[in-house]
């Protein structure tokens, strides 16, 4: 079944974004586990799990219409040196997606395709609780400082190993 050609372009669009989102996060924690900050790199990785599952629904779905998927394209990825920086990134990564995927669901609505009106709206729900979350880290920095909260990111068995 052909799906209409704006939700055909609003997929494709969802697909890179979810890529390059998974990149990001793939190398964010890759960064924190390196640092020692293993708590917060799981947390990370929890993440990238969630959005690898947002760009395989997009994709069934693009499929599912009969479109044509470009997994190749990715936009530019952010290396960031803290993580301050990195939550920024999440920040600005999460509101781009909540504000896209808003205007694609009600475009496929408009356009009578309602599996991807449904599709776009139920991750969109997943985006706002993303934002919820690093919202929260920037209160939390706020509130501790930012060596208090790092310091409680770091996993009991990477302590071990500065003290060996």
């Amino acid at each position: 079944m052909k799906g209409p050609a704006v939700s055909l372009k609003h997929l494709q669009r969802a697909i890179t974004m979810e890529l390059t989102t998974v990149n990001t996060y793939e190398l964010q924690a890759a960064k924190l586990r390196d640092w020692g900050v293993d708590q917060l790199a799981d947390r990370m990785s929890e993440e990238v799990e969630e959005e690898r599952g947002h760009f395989h629904r997009f994709l069934d779905r693009l499929l599912f219409l009969e479109g044509e998927a470009n997994v190749h394209d990715l936009d530019p990825i952010k290396q960031d040196d803290t993580i301050r920086a990195m939550f920024d990134t999440q920040l600005k990564m999460e509101n781009e997606a909540r504000d896209y995927y808003d205007k694609a669901a009600r475009e496929a609505r408009d356009a009578g395709d309602l599996g991807t009106f449904d599709l776009f709206r139920s991750i969109l729900k997943d985006e706002e609780e993303h934002i919820d979350f690093v919202e929260t880290q920037f209160d939390l920095m706020e509130l501790m400082g930012d060596q208090l909260y790092v310091s409680r990111q770091v996993s009991s068995t990477a302590e071990q190993e500065e003290e060996d």
